[in-house]
């Protein structure tokens, strides 16, 4: 299993009320950050964007265009929002070292944390600073219309050839949780000296959030790491 694979195969038997954890949360310059209603499917740690079920077809984000017959999803007032607090979010196997600093109090933090995982896969979500989240509460609408609507969504991504071969590959996404800068970890297993060890340093001047990853390869052992955004984000 590669190691995007494992990262979400782990964290969401761990934590599952949060979804698809995703190796690559960046789309890049494809199309803005994921939203509720996106309808898309999971490559190489990355989500890519179809359509959005809540969006009518001629929206211009619908770069690829959208299915025969596209219906849109109209629901008022069905999003919540709040926040995730920091939290090192790590699977079954994943232990804390004894050097981490547990203190995460006042406007600067200088936190280090260490990470085991002897032998087996395992993975971690480090999330220094909030995250925010959207939420729908219209599951049960929501699940409705993949059920109606999935055939076709699946049978267009097979006219498009973008190599998605299962219909349970297709994604409608129902929530977000969105960071300015976090670190993903995965373990691929078979190492007993498995292991990863770095610091976050968070600034919070005024409205601005700043911060400095400090990595060193001596201390990162039998892991994938893929850290955040640096600097001022």
């Amino acid at each position: 299993m590669a190691h995007y694979d494992i990262f979400r195969h782990h964290l969401l038997i761990t934590a599952p009320a949060y979804g698809y954890a995703l190796w690559d949360p960046d789309p890049g310059n494809l199309y803005p950050a994921v939203e509720v209603g996106d309808v898309g499917y999971i490559r190489e740690g990355r989500f890519h964007r179809l359509f959005n079920v809540l969006l009518p077809a001629k929206h211009p984000s619908h770069r690829k265009g959208v299915p025969e017959y596209h219906e849109q999803l109209n629901i008022e007032d069905h999003i919540i929002h709040g926040t995730l607090s920091p939290h090192n979010f790590c699977s079954t196997c994943v232990s804390l070292g004894p050097e981490s600093d547990r203190q995460a109090d006042g406007p600067k933090q200088v936190g280090e944390v260490s990470f085991l995982c002897r032998m087996n896969q395992g993975a971690v979500l480090c999330l220094p600073i909030k995250a925010k989240k959207e939420d729908t509460v219209a599951i049960k609408r929501f699940g409705k219309w993949m059920i109606k609507h999935i055939d076709t969504w699946f049978a267009w991504a097979q006219q498009l050839e973008l190599g998605v071969d299962r219909m349970e590959d297709i994604i409608l996404v129902t929530g977000t949780h969105r960071t300015r800068s976090c670190t993903n970890v995965a373990f691929p297993g078979g190492r007993e000296d498995a292991r990863v060890s770095f610091r976050a340093k968070v600034d919070h001047p005024d409205d601005t959030v700043t911060i400095n990853w400090q990595f060193s390869h001596e201390h990162i052992r039998g892991a994938h790491l893929n850290p955040g955004p640096d600097g001022k984000v």
